[in-house]
Formats: C-alpha cells, sequence, structure tokens
C-alpha cells in the first residue's frame, strides 16, 4: 500500500503529463466536423487580408437577410460568402444587405453621380484655364 504522499506525487505527476500537451493548445485550429450543406473556410487566406482580434469563421453557412432597399427576403449563400471574404477581400464584420437587382441599381446609380461629378469638374478646370488665358 502506498503512502498518501507517495499518492500525491502519482497525482501531481498525471496533472504534469495533461497539462503538457494543453502547452501549445491553440481552440481555434482545431478541426470540428463541418456540417452538412457548408463551405469550410480557408484560415490562411483570412488571417492575410483581416485585422481583427475576433475569431475567424471556420465555415460558411448560408444566410438570411431582407434587402435593404426592396425589403425582399434573401439569402446570402455559403459560396458567395467564402467569395467576398477570401477573394474580394471584404472586411470581415461585413454581410450582406441588398439582393442583386437593387445592388446593381445601386451601382448604377454611383456610377452616374461619379460621371456627372467628374464633367462638372473638367467644365470647372477648362473655365479656370480659358480665364487664365484671357488675364495675360
Amino acid at each position: 500500500m502506498k503512502s498518501g504522499k507517495q499518492r500525491r506525487e502519482e497525482i501531481m505527476q498525471r496533472r504534469r503529463e495533461r497539462a503538457a500537451k494543453f502547452v501549445n493548445f491553440d481552440p481555434h485550429l482545431r478541426r470540428p466536423r463541418v456540417p452538412l450543406g457548408v463551405l469550410e473556410a480557408d484560415r490562411e487566406l483570412l488571417a492575410r487580408h483581416n485585422n481583427t482580434c475576433g475569431c475567424l469563421p471556420l465555415y460558411y453557412v448560408d444566410r438570411e437577410f431582407t434587402c435593404r432597399d426592396c425589403g425582399s427576403h434573401e439569402v446570402w449563400t455559403a459560396k458567395q460568402q467564402k467569395w467576398w471574404y477570401e477573394v474580394a477581400l471584404g472586411n470581415i464584420n461585413s454581410t450582406a444587405v441588398r439582393c442583386r437587382p437593387c445592388r446593381r441599381a445601386d451601382q448604377a446609380r454611383s456610377a452616374d453621380a461619379r460621371r456627372v461629378s467628374e464633367e462638372g469638374m473638367r467644365r470647372k478646370l477648362l473655365a479656370q484655364a480659358g480665364k487664365a488665358g484671357t488675364d495675360r
């Protein structure tokens, strides 16, 4: 029969062995089972361009959202999310807010506004150049 001191030493030894396993343990690098119907995230691509203190996603799941402009219910698919975060390098905290037709309309409106602004700046520069030529 072992003494209490020997028994405590065995317990402490087992605790030290167990703790040694977790010295380099990173819970974010563990690979849980990926549910069916989702896409696994490429954590190396995400880590390169996202400067965030939060956890990066392990996988992408289809997300439902309501369009900000027309109010229709849409789904932001896992494939679209993967492209947005990993290829287009979108902010990891951003989500879809507009359906595709509303997004296209918003892009067209933005392009028209940019074109009008550039034309106005061009006219202004030409007018200033014309005045500078007549002031001499």
